[in-house]
């Protein structure tokens, strides 16, 4: 397959409605724009100037691409999250001014093991504007766990590798967030019984 871009090709793709069946070339055609943008793009978060007819038809929610090509959900989680204030200013995490340092951030991925494949969108939401109040750069579209989303994560991140969730007692955030909820996740989600104990621990350790 030649990987120099057919424009032509690009641009008829621009003008086709969404539903409309693509020709092998088309699919060829869209093979290499995955190639030269999504991963740059999802490092960098999705902008307005990234989208196009293409993008919004077989990217925005993957659902016409098969699993193993779907773009991974990708968001601000851990103890970043605990930080993001809500609409009366409080956070958990008391730490809102390091939010302005976008090289730290915790991303599902990267620092903090991805739980999409358990929990999916649940506690997701579209934190660009409120993140835009400490980091003006935030990329349009820049998704955020919620305090719970970002409770569960924390669990399952350290539960996994053995140790203790760092600088983050259940106490602490017992006033902030829903742990019937986080509990709830625990037992919906399909983990071994020995994880989940284990992460169930957070919370009893400060009840006993």
């Amino acid at each position: 397959m030649d990987d120099k871009p057919n424009y032509e090709i690009r641009e008829k793709l621009n003008r086709k409605p969404p539903g409309e069946p693509l020709t092998i070339e088309e699919i060829r055609e869209l093979k290499k724009i995955e190639a030269e943008r999504v991963n740059s793009i999802l490092a960098r978060g999705v902008r307005s100037e990234d989208k196009s007819t293409v993008w919004e038809q077989l990217w925005s929610e993957g659902r016409w691409l098969p699993p193993n090509r779907r773009r991974p959900l990708v968001y601000v989680t851990g103890l970043t999250a605990l930080n993001i204030p809500n609409e009366d200013g409080d956070a958990p995490g008391w730490h809102s001014h390091q939010l302005a340092n976008r090289e730290r951030w915790t991303w599902s991925g990267s620092k903090i093991e991805s739980t999409v494949h358990l929990l999916k969108r649940e506690g997701i939401y579209d934190a660009t504007e409120i993140l835009r109040r400490y980091a003006p750069e935030t990329p349009e579209g820049t998704l955020a766990a919620n305090w719970d989303r970002a409770v569960f994560d924390l669990l399952h991140h350290f539960s996994k590798i053995g140790e203790p969730v760092p600088n983050v007692q259940y106490k602490d955030l017992e006033h902030a967030i829903n742990a019937d909820q986080v509990k709830k996740w625990i037992a919906s989600v399909d983990l071994p019984e020995a994880k989940k104990r284990t992460m169930h621990l957070w919370f009893k350790d400060e009840d006993s």
